[in-house]
């Protein structure tokens, strides 16, 4: 014989999981009713982006050639090409760094052993253009900026391995990202 306690308390719980999950589709469709209501004219374009993208990895490129040693002139050969790349998708010019990025970290990458300045660098950058990545709508710099997160997050694991850093900061990227416009 059948439990009634039971069984009404399976009615119930199936009844109460199928209203949580129509709440939690309930937010999702609100949530993308707030999203495609986003006025366009304060987004950012796609030049505007791409402009912000290419000042930061000039930055890049400039602290790092503030500090002696090959490993340090490859790093500034490789954000000079990202921002190449970046600059010939998109026909932005690559001509002028981030002035702010560059004024913070000058000094640590001036030091005898800018590791440390660069891993943090490199994270700052990969969370930037991480955060872009919702924002860009053309394919071709999409797939441009993924592959430079990509190469900027490889970037500073290895330097903070060679560098002797712990796991933690080997392995996470706890850095907040740049703002076009800040």
């Amino acid at each position: 014989m059948t439990n009634p306690a039971v069984a009404d308390n399976t009615a119930t719980d199936q009844v109460a999981n199928r209203s949580t999950r129509r709440a939690l589709l309930g937010l999702g469709v609100a949530g993308a009713a707030l999203a495609a209501s986003r006025s366009v004219a304060a987004a950012p374009s796609g030049t505007d982006l791409a402009t912000f993208a290419i000042s930061a990895e000039l930055a890049a490129r400039d602290l790092y050639a503030l500090a002696d040693g090959d490993l340090w002139d490859v790093m500034s050969d490789s954000h000079r090409a990202f921002a190449e790349h970046l600059a010939g998708i998109t026909g932005v010019s690559a001509d002028i760094r981030n002035e702010s990025l560059f004024s913070d970290f000058a000094a640590s990458f001036e030091s005898d052993d800018p590791a440390a300045a660069a891993t943090t660098l490199e994270n700052t950058l990969a969370a930037t253009h991480g955060e872009l990545l919702a924002l860009v709508e053309d394919g071709a710099l999409l797939a441009a900026i993924a592959s430079i997160v990509a190469s900027e997050s490889r970037h500073a694991a290895t330097i903070a391995s060679i560098s002797g850093a712990d796991l933690d900061t080997v392995l996470v990227n706890s850095a907040a990202p740049l703002t076009p416009g800040a």
